[in-house]
């Protein structure tokens, strides 16, 4: 996994190094998964920047670039974000957790490299942009299909806390956890909490529910067909992800 940290210059090489380090952790988890790895990990130290390279995935939700824009904006409030770029094969992360003092600690950004390559993987398995299939909606309101959140939030969810159920996590853990990722800003962005028809926060906390509540059915779901097998590989959890989203996708 290529690391790109944009703007360039934001980090010396010495922190360039930290977060390669964090990355070989992830690819090495990965790879003993059989799970494929993607090809670059944007790291953001700019809001601005960021937008401009997450906004035609929250366009393609439904909504135009302006309302886009303050969804973003609200959600970087909220907490971290991290997605994924079907096209380029990529994870797309904003260094910045607004609940920590700004900062965003080795842990998380190490689950949150596991959970979207899993999201990646499920999408190039089905040779399908699920991420721009799973979430569509008109003037606010949902219009999708809450079967396909939990199926591909699910498989991610359930492999990752599989992942790092692994004993050898623990140790890397050990080690990541010395390294402290430098902060991008201490104050969330500004947004406006109305635009247009939509109420931006109403629209912000109906989506987390919405998300949220179906990765944990999902979970679920997975959790109830594998709990009772025995030797189950990763192969076996992906082909039974891929079976149940072609029946609806």
């Amino acid at each position: 996994m290529k690391l790109i940290v944009l703007p360039n210059n934001s980090f010396n090489e010495s922190k360039k190094e930290d977060l390669n380090k964090i990355i070989f952790f992830a690819e090495k988890l990965l790879e003993k998964n059989d799970i494929p790895l993607p090809e670059k990990i944007y790291f953001y130290n700019s809001f601005e920047e960021f937008i401009e390279k997450v906004i035609p995935e929250v366009i393609g939700y439904g909504f135009s670039k302006e309302i886009s824009k303050e969804i973003i904006k609200c959600a970087l409030n909220n907490g971290t974000y991290g997605t994924l770029n079907y096209q380029e094969n990529s994870i797309i992360e904003m260094n910045f957790n607004p609940f920590n003092k700004g900062e965003y600690s080795a842990d998380d950004f190490l689950e949150l490299l596991i959970h979207e390559s899993l999201h990646l993987q499920l999408s190039n398995h089905m040779n399908k942009d699920i991420n721009s299939i799973k979430f569509k909606f008109s003037k606010g309101k949902f219009l999708g299909n809450p079967r396909i959140i939990q199926l591909d939030e699910g498989y991610a969810e359930f492999m990752t806390k599989k992942i790092l159920e692994d004993p050898e996590f623990y140790e890397i853990n050990k080690i990541i956890k010395e390294i402290k990722i430098p902060f991008h800003n201490l104050e969330s962005p500004s947004y406006k909490k109305n635009i247009d028809y939509l109420d931006i926060n109403e629209f912000d906390s109906a989506f987390e529910t919405l998300l949220l509540s179906n990765r944990d059915k999902g979970f679920k779901l997975f959790r109830s067909v594998f709990k009772e097998k025995k030797g189950y590989t990763s192969k076996q959890i992906l082909d039974f992800a891929a079976k149940e989203l072609k029946e609806i996708i």
